[in-house]
């Protein structure tokens, strides 16, 4: 399917609230929220922002730009959690180690450094690039592991999508799917 014309700037406007919700939520959460679960069976809710963020850094730069994700740079060693991966595999020990261990500031300040640079790559963009499909198993996807189990299970249905449709996908609509969830679970939370 083709890049539709216009959408641009629709696709940089929800980028860019994915980012900015997520940092409001985690603005708004207490550090005794961020490692709470609201229900037996789910997750905790600063391991569901870190995902949410780290999707965003891994559908961005390892997929969308083929480079480095922002979390592996040397300011961001303590946001980096191999063992989780992005999120998408990760282990019940993984996850609630990543809430546990990872401050709120630490995903509030990695999404404020994510936003400016993933919109001024999106702003540069031609729109044509975006029509070719995404390769989710470039040498750098193998070299993170994220072409193994047990993530490729979780993402092999959006290799070879067009790329605007794999930005739209788990940069945007999995992003509100979750947001939706924490704020259910914190207000349940709350109650």
């Amino acid at each position: 399917m083709a890049y539709p014309p216009g959408i641009k700037p629709l696709l940089r406007f929800q980028l860019s609230g994915s980012i900015n919700g997520l940092k409001e939520f985690a603005s708004k959460a207490t550090d005794d929220q961020w490692t709470s679960r609201a229900f037996d069976g789910a997750n905790l809710i600063g391991f569901t922002v870190w995902h949410a963020a780290r999707s965003i850094d891994w559908a961005v730069n390892c997929v969308l730009r083929d480079q480095p994700e922002l979390v592996d740079g040397p300011e961001w060693k303590d946001v980096f959690r191999p063992d989780a991966f992005f999120g998408a595999g990760a282990t019940r020990e993984a996850a609630d180690d990543v809430a546990r261990t990872v401050p709120r500031q630490r995903v509030i300040d990695y999404l404020a450094a994510m936003g400016p640079e993933t919109l001024a790559w999106l702003d540069s963009t031609p729109q044509e690039w975006l029509d070719h499909p995404v390769d989710l198993k470039s040498d750098r996807a193998r070299a993170n592991g994220y072409t193994d189990e047990p993530v490729w299970p979780e993402i092999e249905d959006l290799n070879g999508i067009p790329r605007w449709q794999f930005l739209a996908r788990p940069g945007i609509s999995h992003i509100r799917v979750h947001y939706g969830e924490l704020t259910s679970q914190l207000e349940s939370l709350r109650a």
